[in-house]
Parts: structure tokens; sequence; C-alpha cells
């Protein structure tokens, strides 16, 4: 598997790294690092070949030849579902790391076309 880092990912990554006031950005890492990989094990586990992961400035792209259907569903909410979870699982402990969680975790399910939950929308539209 390829991985490609841009270098506008990290420029924004040094830009948030300096004028992080709060803490944010290494438990916002960190949500959007298990939000990744909740998409890559899942590829896995339904054999779908993954070629290659780029991180660039606007998040991260999964390169890997989706089946559609309940495979392709299955992948694409997997990040958002690792999210949901560890916000709950994080709310009391670590609440800065369970807002990062939250927050990744709905942003991603808005139906807009380039996020998890407007593809998600779209393959299970095709698939009626």
């Amino acid at each position: 598997m390829q991985i490609k880092i841009t270098w506008g990912f990290l420029l924004l990554l040094g830009c948030f790294w300096a004028l992080d006031r709060w803490g944010v950005t290494l438990p916002f890492l960190l949500a959007a690092a298990v939000h990744e990989c909740g998409h890559l094990t899942a590829l896995v586990f339904l054999k779908i070949p993954v070629t290659g992961l780029e991180l660039r400035a606007g998040g991260a792209v999964i390169r890997a030849a989706l089946p559609g259907g309940r495979r392709e569903a299955l992948a694409l909410a997997a990040g958002p579902s690792v999210n949901l979870l560890l916000a709950a699982l994080f709310w009391q402990p670590w609440p800065l790391f369970g807002l990062c969680n939250l927050s990744l975790g709905l942003v991603n399910l808005l139906p807009f076309p380039q996020r998890d939950g407007g593809r998600l929308l779209r393959t299970l539209k095709r698939n009626q």
C-alpha cells in the first residue's frame, strides 16, 4: 500500500500545532487517525483491497476498489461509527478527546458528497 503525505497536510498540521492554545491538535489527530483505522479495519475485514492512503489538507483519502452494496456501506460507516463509540467511551475520562470524536463522527455523517455520510447515502440509494 502506498502512503502519500502532501505538503498541504504538513503545512496545515504545522499551523494547527503552532496556533493551538487549548491543546486540541493532539486529541483531534488521534480521533482522525482512529477514524481512518476504522475504515481500514473494515476494508481488511471485508477483503476489499486497499491500494493507497493519502493525507492532504482536506482530509485523508483511502484508495480502494469499493464493490458497492452492503460491503461498501459497511466500510463507509466504520469510520464515523468508531468516532461515535469513542466519544461515548471517553466523554468522562478525557472530555476533549470525546468531543473531538463526537465532532468528527457527526461532521463525517453529514450528507455532503465528499463526506462519508454523502457517499453512504449514494451507495444505499444505488442499491435499493
